[in-house]
C-alpha cells in the first residue's frame, strides 16, 4: 500500500465525536466491544492501523499497555497529539513491525486497517507469530460486495477529494476462516453483521481468531 496516500489521507480532519466505547463497525453505537479482545491490567495489545488513535486509547483505559502501529506518520502524530502517553505508536509498516515480535502480545486487532490492506500470505502467519499462546486476533472491515476474493485496485479520498490509490485483500469470511486456519491459528470464525436497521449498507465483515 502506498505510504504517500495513507499520509494524504490522514490530513482529513479527525471526527469532534467523542467515542465512549470501542467500536468494530462503521458505527460508533454499533456492534460488539473490546469483549472480542483480551484486555486489562497486565495485557499487552497491539493495533495494526491504529490512525488517530481512538479505539487505541479504549484499549489502553482498560489498564492494558496499548501499541499501536500505522504505515502513516500523519497519523500516528495525530494520535500522539489526541492521546499523548496514553497509547504507545509506532511509525511502520505492519508486516515489518510485526517480523521483530514473537510471543509478545495477548490481542493483536485491525479495524478497517492494515489486514485489509496487506497480504494475508505475508501478514497473517506474522500475525500468529507475535502472539502468546490462546492469544487473540479479531479485525474488521466492509465484506466483500461483487469482487472476486485477492487485491483489488481501489480509490479512497483524500483531504482535499483526491483520489488516492491503495490495495484492499476481499475475501469472504469462510475464506478468511481458512487463511488463518493455515496460518497456524487454532480456531476462526468470520461472520457479517448486518447494519443497523435504519441504515442502508453492506453491514460489516468481523473475523476473530484464536492463537
Amino acid at each position: 500500500m502506498s505510504e504517500t496516500s495513507w499520509d494524504r489521507f490522514g490530513l482529513r480532519q479527525a471526527s469532534d465525536k467523542t467515542w465512549n466505547r470501542f467500536c468494530w463497525t462503521q458505527y460508533s453505537d454499533h456492534g460488539p466491544g473490546l469483549e472480542l479482545l483480551h484486555t486489562g491490567p497486565g495485557k499487552r495489545v497491539l493495533e495494526l492501523g491504529a490512525g488517530k488513535g481512538d479505539n487505541l486509547a479504549q484499549v489502553a483505559r482498560t489498564g492494558a499497555t496499548a501499541v499501536g502501529v500505522d504505515v502513516s506518520a500523519v497519523q500516528v502524530a495525530a494520535a500522539r497529539e489526541r492521546f499523548g502517553d496514553l497509547i504507545e505508536l509506532r511509525h511502520a509498516r505492519a508486516e515489518e513491525y510485526l517480523a521483530e515480535h514473537e510471543a509478545e502480545f495477548d490481542s493483536v486487532y485491525s479495524v478497517f486497517g492494515a489486514v485489509w490492506f496487506t497480504d494475508p500470505a505475508v501478514l497473517l502467519p506474522l500475525v500468529r507469530r507475535a502472539l502468546v499462546p490462546g492469544g487473540r486476533f479479531a479485525f474488521s472491515h466492509l465484506p466483500p460486495s461483487g469482487e472476486c476474493p485477492g487485491p483489488h485496485a481501489y480509490d479512497m479520498y483524500g483531504p482535499d477529494d483526491e483520489l488516492l490509490p491503495i490495495t484492499r485483500w476481499c475475501y469472504r469470511p469462510y475464506m478468511w476462516e481458512e487463511k488463518l486456519l493455515e496460518a497456524g491459528f487454532t480456531s476462526a470464525t468470520g461472520q457479517r453483521l448486518p447494519c443497523p436497521r435504519d441504515r442502508e449498507t453492506i453491514g460489516t465483515l468481523i473475523v476473530e481468531a484464536t492463537s
